[in-house]
């Protein structure tokens, strides 16, 4: 949405803001049942819908889908208000209308477009938040099960019809239920957008269930002033986040948000949980007759899913860990060992081969003028160059040697080997794969059997200050040690270009 339109757009929805407090005083001047409270009742409601039209039609079309989803359910619970306003008027008191039938279907979209909101921001690939959404449902679904819908569907009074759709009302509750803890549990930005359809479906869950309620106490007979005023936010508030420049932005990705547990979650979580098997409790205390089979078995399944919950919290803790083990031995920029492993595997691997006698080469890599190409290039440039440079060193190396990234521009490498002349010409041979034209030196030393393993390290630094003072571009072994006894080894001579 550019400015001018969103300036358009935040005029009319203050507009249709300021006529909620109006209408509600007309409506209770005039009276909630009486035709003209019903006209006033309408007023926002048929405002809330058209602004949320023009407002849907201006979000750019990649993002727009949910929303249409969203805006076709506002359309039609709107065509069921008229039609129960009509047949209202013409004083038809029968029931069920087929304002009924467009309120049941308008639940369709309704979900659908929630429902791809929260699949776009990322919400299905987050099981976690797709259990709480479950814990809090199923909490929902044992009580209003219990003592909505079994009370109703049981009344042998009312014909199949009337019971039929009498259900599906507190049915259709539990989805909206679902919907709004799928929304709040589910991972994405918290935006203005969010929190207004956030409230709009809190508004028409605590007024449907309410109406509920209300039914089984007195029939329902009247519908409170309150309770039309909370529909009526439900509408408005819809209207509102589409028209919002957050609106656009909803469905951006935010993966790692929603994945663990916060406090008011828990909180949440612990209520939902225990509430039925609570309720079970007072009822068998007081000494009431209820279905204690169903708030029994709700109890049963609630068990179960926190007990998944619970799994799956010890699956994500399992899986940082193996992270967190990661990014302790490698280089967060390369992926090559980093400085802490080098020093492992060097201890490890001089005892490896003192048990099995085998050669083993330390070396040092160090990327020549790289401050030069960093300055010249930029340190993008400079980044690439490493990250490249590990790549072709660990296929040249095929899994022969071990290389870690010392420190800058320098690397390290062991390589356990028996003959001595092919090792030293693979360590040579890195030279030939260094990326974008650059090259390096290397220093090596061969470990002596006997000689502190850093002491090996040592003697290959010095190598490698060697090739650097000698010209760059080479290789350079260190001298070998030679101790009382042992028998006299050849130096190996610099490898030059």
């Amino acid at each position: 949405m550019n400015r001018s339109h969103t300036r358009g757009l935040g005029a009319a929805a203050a507009a249709v803001v300021a006529t909620l407090p109006l209408c509600t005083i007309a409506t209770a001047a005039a009276g909630a049942t009486s035709p003209a409270g019903t006209v006033v009742y309408l007023l926002p409601v048929a405002a809330a819908v058209a602004l949320m039209a023009v407002a849907v039609h201006r979000i750019p079309p990649a993002r727009r889908r949910p929303w249409r989803w969203l805006l076709g359910a506002q359309v039609m619970y709107l065509v069921g208000e008229l039609l129960f306003a009509a047949l209202d008027l013409a004083g038809n008191e029968s029931w069920p209308t087929p304002a009924d039938a467009v309120y049941l279907l308008a639940y369709v979209p309704v979900t659908v477009g929630l429902l791809s909101l929260n699949r776009q921001r990322g919400g299905s690939s987050h099981r976690g938040s797709l259990l709480d959404a479950c814990i809090v449902t199923l909490s929902a679904a044992t009580l209003f099960g219990v003592f909505v819908v079994l009370p109703i569907a049981t009344d042998g009074t009312q014909t199949a019809l009337v019971r039929v759709l009498s259900t599906a009302y507190p049915v259709a509750d539990v989805l909206w239920v679902f919907l709004l803890a799928r929304m709040v549990t589910g991972p994405g930005a918290r935006t203005r957008a969010f929190w207004l359809l956030a409230g709009g479906t809190t508004a028409t869950v605590v007024a449907d269930v309410a109406m509920n309620v209300l039914q089984l106490v007195d029939g329902g007979v009247s519908t409170p002033l309150w309770m039309n005023l909370l529909w009526q936010c439900f509408y408005v508030m819809y209207a509102l986040a589409a028209t919002t420049e957050s609106a656009s932005r909803l469905t951006e990705k935010k993966p790692t948000e929603g994945a663990g547990l916060t406090v008011p979650r828990l909180v949440l979580l612990a209520v939902a949980a225990v509430l039925p098997s609570l309720v079970l409790v007072a009822l068998t205390v007081g000494g009431r007759a209820t279905p204690t089979g169903w708030l029994a078995t709700g109890s049963v399944l609630l068990i179960a899913l926190v007990v998944a919950r619970i799994w799956d919290l010890l699956q994500q803790v399992r899986s940082q860990a193996v992270q967190l083990a990661a990014l302790a031995r490698t280089d967060p920029l390369t992926g090559a060992a980093n400085r802490r492993t080098w020093d492992h595997e060097l201890s490890r691997a001089c005892a490896t081969a003192a048990r099995t006698g085998e050669g083993l080469y330390v070396a040092l890599l160090d990327l020549d003028r790289f401050k030069a190409f960093n300055d010249t290039r930029g340190h993008q440039a400079g980044d690439e160059l490493l990250k490249a440079a590990t790549a072709a060193w660990t296929e040249a190396l095929a899994g022969d040697g071990f290389l870690a990234r010392w420190g800058g521009e320098e690397f390290a490498v062991l390589l356990p080997s028996r003959d001595g002349d092919g090792a030293l010409r693979l360590l040579d041979s890195l030279r030939a794969v260094v990326p974008h034209g650059q090259s390096c030196s290397v220093g090596v030393a061969r470990w002596d059997g006997a000689e502190e393993p850093a002491a090996a390290l040592r003697r290959a630094d010095e190598a490698l200050y060697a090739a650097k003072t000698g010209g760059r571009d080479r290789l350079a072994a260190a001298p070998e040690l030679r101790r009382p006894g042992a028998a006299g080894r050849r130096p190996v001579a610099d490898s030059r270009p």
